[in-house]
Order: C-alpha cells, then structure tokens, then sequence
C-alpha cells in the first residue's frame, strides 16, 4: 500500500470519527434541551406570552456561550487522539498527537519571542495553539496525501469558519479565524516565526525519533524538506543545533 492510501485511510478515518462524535453530542443536548437554539426559541415563546415586568431576566448569554464553550472543547479533543499523519507513515512506535506537537510549538513561541523585543510574545503563543486547530476536524493532511494545497485550504478554511461561528464573538470566534488565516499567510513577524517552529519542531522530534530508534523507515526526508527554507534567524540558528545534534548522535553510534 502506498503512502497516499495509507494517508487517505488515516484522514477518512478521522473525519468519520469526528463526525461521529459530533452527531452523538448533538443529539446528547438535544435531548436535554440545552442547545443554544433551544434556549433561544423557548425564551422567545415565554416572552411573546408573558409581560416582561412579571418574569426575571433570563441569563441565556451565559448558558448559551457555556454550551459553545464545551461544543467546542468537545471537537478539539481529537488534537489529543489523533497522530500525526507523517510519524504514522514512517512507522514511528507510539507517534505524537497534533495536541503534542501543538503543545511543544507553544512553548518554544514563548521562548523565541523572549529573545526577541520585536516580536508579541502574546501573539506568537496564540499562534502556535490555533495554527492546527483546524486539522481537529480535517485531520493531519500532508503533502504525501494527494490533497492539493488549494484543496486543504478550503478544508481547514471551512472547519474554521465553523468554528468562528461555534464560538462567536464572545468567545473570541472572531479573533481565531484572523489569527488562523494570520498564519497561513505567513506575513507578519509573528506568523514568519511560527512557520519555522512548525518545521523545528517538526524535525526536532524526528532526531529524537532516530535517536530511540522509533521509526521502521528513514526519517531523512523531514530533514530534506526544510533545508533553506528558513523565514528567521531564529529558525536557522534552532535547526542548525538540531542537525549537529543529530550528526553527532550518529557519530557517537558508529
């Protein structure tokens, strides 16, 4: 079975299990009536029969962003189960979540930007923990899954969107689609540096996936893949110390 295949059964497998779980929330608070647009309509059904002096203002702003809330924490919990696509086709033991790499990428934003006064630490840690977010529901597309990029744009565009709309304004819809789409565009100082940590951390954990011997085939290709493709002076210093880390280590095992 070729990459593609293997790639098309892992994003298949994830959308279905998204959906899934999505279907099986939905009907869970439907049943209890507590959906935003269940409240919604009863509010209305009570205020056109009663005057508004003889009942007690209705709190559904707080119940109804509560429930976005965990709607959308619900749709994130895959970050935590699904594997990165890459480490699953190089037959790595036990591979990353998206939530692991998502989590280790925000920790070095926050470190990178203290180096530098230019950069908004604040933004740079923002971010690194939207910049995937969109593959909660979409899964871990990569180059190797015979999506074109234009393709997985509107993928994870639409995931988006639909996320800005789950959580609206009051729980910062608005902000994260900007600062999803502030990365994809790779324009500003802030989202130059995210797009070298993505890769940093991408191929930091390939050397220590070749250092434990974890993977069943060459990991090389993630190292080719980046080389000069830097955007920052941080991302070029931090990749030069990964790749003598890694020499060395090889080195050290002959």
């Amino acid at each position: 079975m070729n990459a593609a295949a293997i790639c098309v059964i892992i994003i298949t497998t994830i959308i279905t299990l998204n959906f899934e779980t999505a279907a099986a929330f939905t009907q869970t608070t439907n049943n209890i009536n507590i959906s935003p647009r269940a409240h919604h309509r009863h509010h209305n059904i009570i205020m056109s029969s009663t005057k508004s002096s003889d009942v007690a203002p209705a709190n559904n702003n707080s119940s109804s962003s509560s429930a976005a809330a965990i709607d959308f924490l619900t749709l994130t919990r895959s970050l935590k189960t699904t594997k990165r696509t890459g480490w699953v086709m190089s037959g790595v033991t036990n591979p990353e979540s998206i939530a692991d790499h998502m989590y280790r990428m925000s920790l070095m934003a926050m470190i990178a930007s203290f180096s530098n006064t230019s950069l908004d630490t604040n933004r740079c840690i923002k971010l690194a923990l939207i910049h995937d977010l969109a593959e909660a529901k979409v899964g871990d597309i990569t180059p190797h899954c015979g999506v074109s990029e234009e393709d997985k744009y509107k993928l994870e565009l639409g995931t988006m969107e639909q996320i800005q709309s789950m959580l609206g304004p009051l729980l910062g819809g608005d902000e994260i689609i900007e600062l999803w789409k502030e990365y994809e565009e790779g324009t500003t100082t802030e989202a130059k540096l995210l797009k070298d940590l993505d890769k940093i951390e991408m191929i930091l954990q390939a050397q220590e996936y070749e250092a434990e011997g974890s993977a069943e085939k060459s990991l090389e290709q993630f190292f080719t893949s980046t080389e000069g493709k830097w955007r920052t002076e941080i991302g070029r210093a931090w990749a030069e110390e990964i790749v003598s880390r890694r020499k060395k280590s090889d080195e050290d095992s002959k």
